[in-house]
C-alpha cells in the first residue's frame, strides 16, 4: 500500500485559535486530518526541515535502516546528532519509532509517508 504524503500547513495563531473556537462552537467539523502537520511561520517550517533532517527523512523512505545508528551510518553523521533529529520528526509526526528486538538495535525510524506537500496559503 502506498503511503500518502504529509501536508505541511503554515498557519497564523489567529487562524489556528478561529477555527478553534469555531469547532468548539459546532460550526466546524475536525480541526486536523491525521496527514496535515501545522506550523505557524514558515520560519518555523525552515527550522525544522533542515538540510540534515530532509536527509534523514529521504533515507528513512527509501533505505529503510533497522536503527537509528544504521541511519547514522549509512548518512555518515555523528550518531547523537542523528538521534536528536530523529526524535524531533518523530515529535512532529514525520516518523514513528519502533522498538527493535533487542536493546541493541535501540528503535526504528519508520516513514509515514512517502512525500511532503507544503501549504503556505491557508
Amino acid at each position: 500500500m502506498k503511503k500518502k504524503h504529509a501536508k505541511i500547513i503554515v498557519k497564523t495563531i489567529e487562524n489556528t485559535k478561529r477555527e478553534w473556537k469555531d469547532a468548539l462552537e459546532g460550526n466546524k467539523k475536525g480541526i486536523q486530518k491525521d496527514d496535515e502537520i501545522i506550523f505557524t511561520s514558515l520560519e518555523a517550517v525552515a527550522r525544522v526541515f533542515s538540510k540534515g533532517r530532509m536527509e534523514i527523512l529521504r533515507a528513512v523512505i527509501q533505505e529503510r535502516p533497522q536503527s537509528i545508528y544504521a541511519l547514522a551510518k549509512l548518512l555518515g553523521r555523528d550518531f547523537k546528532n542523528v538521534h536528536t533529529d530523529v526524535k524531533l520528526l518523530a515529535d512532529v509526526g514525520l516518523l514513528d519509532l519502533k522498538e527493535a528486538g533487542n536493546s541493541r538495535n535501540g528503535l526504528i525510524p519508520l516513514a509515514k509517508f512517502s512525500g511532503i506537500d507544503l501549504d503556505w496559503a491557508a
